[in-house]
């Protein structure tokens, strides 16, 4: 399998939070994470990139069958793992064009054409502090199509964001998807609208209470969460 998080079991700030977490994926597919608030989603794939304070405790993470569990967060950005954030940092200073630029540089992209694809090009002179909510998610997006992913991991990108940027951010994610594995967290599955996923799992309780396709977030828009788990 491409990429695989293998029974994996995940502490926030030294506290147990996830167990028992499993999910396969070819290139190309994209799953959907769907749960409540406080749920633990982003901190699922905070876990899985490495960021500090978020420990795979349990379980494997793997990309094509190499164990990258432990590597380091560069280590696995090198690898091709990549996250977009659900609150995009707030970078004073740097400018959009210069930001996608230093990304281009190493990965042979086009920075007007990856700003093209979410439709910031307009942007490319403004400081990214500056951007308003739906811009920073599209230009967060447009950093990890500019990083050429292998697996993208992308949180809460229908979040805060109106419906014209909605759309917008969809063709992104498609974009990404026809490269990459991609791993779509969500509170209301708005997104799947625009983008269907091939699988999708709910986290509740701590754990997958339940997987399967597009049903799961039929499920979830009919009758909510609860009532799934």
């Amino acid at each position: 399998m491409f990429f695989a998080v293998d029974r994996v079991s995940i502490s926030v700030g030294g506290m147990p939070l996830l167990s028992g977490i499993s999910f396969s994926l070819s290139r190309g597919e994209i799953l959907y994470i769907l749960g409540p608030n406080g749920a633990g989603k982003s901190s699922l794939l905070k876990a899985v990139v490495g960021i500090p304070g978020y420990e795979v405790t349990g379980g494997r993470v793997l990309l094509e069958g190499e164990d990258v569990t432990t590597l380091k967060p560069f280590e696995k950005a090198r690898r091709g793992l990549a996250l977009a954030f659900q609150m995009p940092p707030r970078l004073h200073g740097v400018k959009v064009g210069v930001l996608l630029t230093h990304i281009c540089r190493r990965t042979g992209c086009d920075p007007r054409e990856v700003a093209r694809a979410v439709e910031v090009e307009h942007l490319m002179d403004r400081e990214v502090g500056r951007l308003s909510g739906g811009e920073s998610k599209r230009v967060e997006l447009a950093t990890v199509l500019a990083q050429r992913p292998r697996v993208a991991l992308v949180d809460e990108p229908d979040s805060g964001v109106d419906v014209e940027s909605l759309a917008v951010v969809a063709r992104g994610l498609k974009e990404l998807a026809a490269e990459a594995a991609l791993v779509v967290v969500t509170h209301g599955a708005h997104i799947a609208r625009y983008i269907p996923p091939h699988k999708a799992c709910v986290l509740y309780g701590g754990t997958f209470k339940k997987c399967g396709g597009l049903e799961v977030v039929e499920e979830v828009f009919a009758y909510g969460f609860a009532k799934l788990a």
